[in-house]
């Protein structure tokens, strides 16, 4: 079986958020099931092709999009630690330009890339000979190769054969352009349609959580389901992990993660408090990550009289980005970076004691999965992926990996810090409860065989018995 996936975002070579987490791993683990893959995404002027040893191939040629010519020139290379082929589409002013993945203030330009990206698809896949029996497209930006799919299959021998999955990643950013939405579009046309949790799945037919698409969703209900992500168990292995003080494991975890821990308090310039919890928070400065409770029971938090220790890492709204800064002059318990930088980030999951997630939604999380694997205890909210992946120690003591709260409010939110905060200081029970989390298996195979399951179905669908 030949798969095609194509993104706006890979790891390591661009990277955004949780999207460029998956594709850097899901397309290695599906080439482990005996499945041949290639990746696609544009060549961004971010994208360091000599660090990464990218090669300019001799494939060049012409996307036609609203009566203008875009010369396109493909770079290829290698998804690390895999033989998964890459190819880069450059076109200068539409990729090569951009020093960041989406162009803040600038969607226009953001969508005419991503638009001649998915037309080049067609082109680069005849050219190098790959007849894909799978296009596997992920979010807006690339939703339209399923729709163009759909449109040119009746009469285009070459991809007359070929199915399209499109994995929504996050509902919330559809490509809304004018009277055309290119999410729903692709909603509309693809043979399947994944989220990245079972219970995501669920969530986006509701009013609630579906951002006005609710009703379209809920009638293509018969070919949504939800593959719950993974993580790359070699990159997140906090007996390796390269950027960490020291590397540990599960029979050791207490002392690896004490030196770890006070590593991280004196490069984030925190008091090396003996016995201050420590607490992180990594992800995309927005709206959704529950920023404004989370902001308001830390500053409520550091009023008390025994203080919890933060670090919080990220990029995103510059709004955010300002008042995450003015916290490091605002308390000496908190401490924020911001930027991207892939060090820092698991410094944080092997120094901090608990990880916090309290999002408005999220269809699956990473962040929680690579905590639990680093021995960093997760604090979320139940929404999501969080549903599926942790369980409350307080409800189930025997089975709980975390801590998980419903309302959505800083009220609820330090309430639930706080208990978390009374099992850390209760040795009889935080070393189990932190075991269990890194015992739990959240590699991508099991991931890689349902989509490799959907892909045979798809492909090869099962006759109708009379």
């Amino acid at each position: 079986m030949k798969v095609v996936f194509c993104s706006a975002e890979v790891a390591p070579f661009s990277q955004a958020g949780g999207l460029g987490d998956v594709l850097g791993s899901l397309p290695r683990a599906i080439a482990e099931q005996d499945t041949q893959a290639v990746i696609i995404t544009p060549l961004y002027g971010l994208v360091d092709a000599e660090a990464h040893q990218l090669q300019k191939t001799d494939i060049s040629f012409e996307v036609q999009f609203h009566g203008k010519a875009y010369p396109i020139t493909i770079w290829k290379g290698l998804l690390p630690r895999s033989e998964v082929v890459i190819y880069f589409v450059d076109n200068y002013d539409l990729f090569g330009s951009r020093k960041q993945v989406y162009p803040y203030g600038q969607p226009e330009w953001e969508l005419e890339g991503f638009l001649v990206l998915s037309q080049a698809v067609f082109e680069l896949l005849r050219r190098v000979n790959y007849r894909p029996d799978i296009l596997h497209v992920h979010d807006w930006h690339t939703a339209s190769v399923a729709t163009t799919l759909a449109d040119i299959r009746p009469y285009d021998q070459y991809f007359s054969r070929t199915q399209s999955v499109l994995t929504i990643h996050n509902l919330n950013y559809q490509g809304e352009f004018g009277e055309i939405n290119w999410l729903k579009e692709g909603i509309l046309k693809a043979d399947a349609v994944t989220t990245v949790s079972p219970t995501y799945a669920q969530e986006i037919q509701t009013p609630e959580f579906g951002a006005k698409l609710d009703p379209v969703i809920r009638e293509y209900a018969h070919k949504v389901s939800g593959i719950l992500n993974g993580i790359d168990t070699e990159l997140y292995n906090p007996e390796a992990d390269a950027f960490i003080t020291t590397k540990y494991n599960r029979s050791n975890f207490a002392e690896g993660k004490k030196q770890c821990k006070e590593a991280l308090q004196v490069e984030m310039g925190l008091p090396v408090v003996p016995g201050a919890p420590l607490i992180g928070f990594i992800g995309r400065l927005a709206e959704q990550k529950g920023l404004d409770i989370l902001l308001q029971a830390m500053k409520e938090m550091d009023e008390q009289a025994s203080k919890p220790q933060w670090v919080l890492l990220g990029t995103g709204d510059p709004k955010m980005e300002e008042a995450l800064k003015g916290l490091n002059t605002k308390s000496q318990n908190i401490r924020t970076f911001i930027g991207f930088n892939t060090a820092l980030a698991q410094k944080i999951y092997a120094g901090c004691d608990m990880f916090m997630m309290p999002s408005a939604f999220e269809p699956c999380g990473l962040g929680q999965l690579i905590s639990l694997r680093y021995g960093t205890v997760p604090i979320v909210r139940g929404v999501g992926g969080l549903v599926d992946t942790i369980t409350d120690v307080r409800n189930q003591p025997h089975r709980g990996n975390g801590f998980k709260f419903a309302e959505y409010s800083a009220a609820k939110l330090k309430e639930t810090v706080q208990a978390a905060i009374d099992y850390y200081h209760n040795n009889a029970v935080w070393p189990e409860l932190v075991g269990r989390g890194m015992d739990e298996d959240h590699s991508w195979k099991p991931s890689a065989e349902a989509y490799k399951t959907l892909y045979a179905h798809l492909t090869h669908p099962a006759p109708i018995s009379a």
